[in-house]
């Protein structure tokens, strides 16, 4: 290889550059953010397209958020990074991105990268909403996209899932069943309503609104991208991340598993349904950011070399690859379970031997993982809302709000657009991921590593745990043991209640089946006297 082993491409290909980011206020977006500055500080502005907010400034909502403990590293290095960081006022559901005529000029004479991750992200989002936010979205930042002179990549950021009624779930695009603009064209054309009640037959095998707009997005991006250099990644699941900035997993949301998590280490949620031996297609979210960064500067390349073998007299000839590459958009799977497959199972065991339950649990950790419906049904209404009626009834008793009957509404809901996810193995192709790590050369292989195969699973977990811990239940190390020793109280708690609950339910049931056989016993005596008379 030709390339300088010793200094980073990708550092290189970024130098000078000026960014659009979409997202960036997201969980994904602040590490993008945070990774570009510290380990590209050559570019040369980061631009965030960002909805407007009532009374704050674009500088004092770029303070805000970068007063995170996400950015410490950066804040050390380089303190004045926030120079680099412009926010640009705009909406995805609006014409033109809602853009002034001065923002949408800069963009298109400065902007050389756009990475586009701003999305709904919401399963039980209405369909017209996310035609709008998702798929419209798509289409005005990949019109703003063809204005720019000097653009290098655009990478749009989807997710594993978007193909799901398809196995296996290749580095492909699959057929959508309508075109994205007659989708678009019929959310536009319709009322809200209207649209919610032909919601189901529109996404059919499409487990939720999500999945459905952002493979519309995607065969958007198919049709209406040739000339550009166009670029996708999906993400499986994304967690915590593994490696940095910050020692332990940092993680600002309670989406998919972390929400499991905290709701079984607080005594909320005591049951998924879930097949145990089904993976768990994890990745954590700093590999996935780095993966992005990996994927702007291979499109970055490609179309490089594509320009110049247009503008060379002697490029005649059939296309290689690469050539096709700036044609039709590259997709690169980013997920875990091809190289490094973990099951629900083991992730369970791992956060069990993690033995660091929150010291504000209300409850003792119990979670169980079902698999079969009807035992589901069954321990869901033992479990859960048989003592979710019962404390909310003391609650009201005693003046306090009730709110278990309500938060496990939540949870029945969330379930029921998650099922199908945490109920089978996916299986997924990533092989243009595999390639793309290995043409980094050995200094971008350390600075932006997501080489996923290589993850210590038991390690990353144990990370995960104390990034909830410390991120978003807000308590340090030092409560650990107190933690751990409250824990022990409440099982002991649970097993007393627990057997008084077995013992009441027992007895009721015996009842309410004794009452049941005497009122059979009337009946039949009854209709024996009917028929004597008769």
């Amino acid at each position: 290889m030709e390339e300088n082993q010793g200094e980073s491409q990708i550092r290189k290909s970024f130098a000078g550059a000026n960014i659009l980011l979409t997202g960036g206020t997201g969980f994904l977006g602040k590490l993008l953010i945070e990774k570009l500055l510290r380990c590209c500080p050559e570019l040369d502005k980061i631009y965030l397209l960002a909805r407007k907010k009532k009374n704050k400034d674009p500088q004092t909502r770029l303070k805000e958020q970068f007063d995170d403990v996400l950015y410490e590293t950066l804040h050390k290095d380089q303190p004045d990074f926030i120079k680099k960081v412009e926010i640009l006022e705009g909406e995805l559901d609006s014409d033109n991105l809602g853009l002034t005529d001065q923002d949408r000029l800069t963009v298109c004479n400065k902007i050389n990268f756009i990475l586009h991750g701003a999305a709904t992200v919401r399963l039980d989002e209405t369909l017209s909403k996310a035609v709008r936010i998702n798929t419209r979205g798509t289409k005005e930042m990949l019109t703003l996209a063809r204005c720019c002179k000097y653009l290098k990549a655009f990478v749009y950021i989807s997710t594993a899932y978007c193909n799901h009624p398809h196995q296996p779930i290749e580095e492909k695009f699959y057929d959508f069943p309508l075109t994205s603009d007659l989708l678009i064209d019929v959310v536009e054309r319709l009322d809200s309503k209207t649209v919610d009640d032909i919601t189901p037959g529109l996404i059919g095998a499409y487990s939720n609104t999500y999945c459905f707009t952002k493979a519309s997005a995607e065969n958007y991006l198919l049709k209406h991208s040739q000339g550009l250099p166009v670029a996708i990644l999906r993400p499986s699941i994304v967690t915590s991340t593994a490696k940095g900035p910050i020692p332990l997993g940092w993680i600002d949301n309670i989406y998919g598993p972390t929400g499991i998590c905290v709701g079984a280490w607080m005594g909320i949620i005591r049951l998924i349904k879930c097949n145990p031996d089904a993976v768990a297609d994890l990745v954590p979210a700093d590999y996935v950011a780095n993966a992005c960064i990996a994927v702007a500067w291979k499109t970055a390349r490609n179309h490089k070399k594509a320009s110049e073998r247009t503008l060379d007299d002697h490029s005649e000839g059939p296309q290689d690859d690469e050539t096709k590459d700036d044609q039709i958009p590259r997709v690169y799977n980013y997920v875990s379970g091809n190289q490094n497959p973990i099951t629900w199972r083991t992730l369970l065991q791992y956060v069990n031997n993690a033995q660091m339950a929150p010291a504000k649990a209300m409850w003792c950790f119990m979670l169980f993982l079902i698999n079969n419906a009807f035992l589901f049904k069954t321990l869901n209404i033992l479990l859960h809302w048989i003592p979710a009626y019962v404390c909310d009834g003391v609650a009201v008793m005693i003046g306090k709000k009730p709110m278990l009957k309500k938060v496990y509404t939540k949870i029945d809901k969330w379930r029921h657009f998650n099922k199908k996810f945490s109920s089978q193995s996916w299986k997924m192709r990533n092989s243009n991921t595999v390639e793309l790590f290995k043409e980094l050369n050995e200094k971008d292989r350390h600075i932006f590593d997501f080489d996923i195969s290589a993850l210590d699973w038991n390690s990353y977990v144990y990370n995960y745990m104390m990034g909830i811990r410390l991120y978003l239940l807000k308590e340090s190390k030092e409560t650990i043991p107190w933690g751990i020793k409250k824990q022990y109280l409440l099982k002991i708690a649970n097993y007393i209640v627990m057997t008084i609950y077995a013992i009441t339910l027992f007895w009721f049931v015996k009842l309410l089946s004794g009452g049941v056989m005497k009122l059979m016993y009337k009946i039949l005596v009854y209709q024996g006297i009917n028929v004597l008379f008769i």
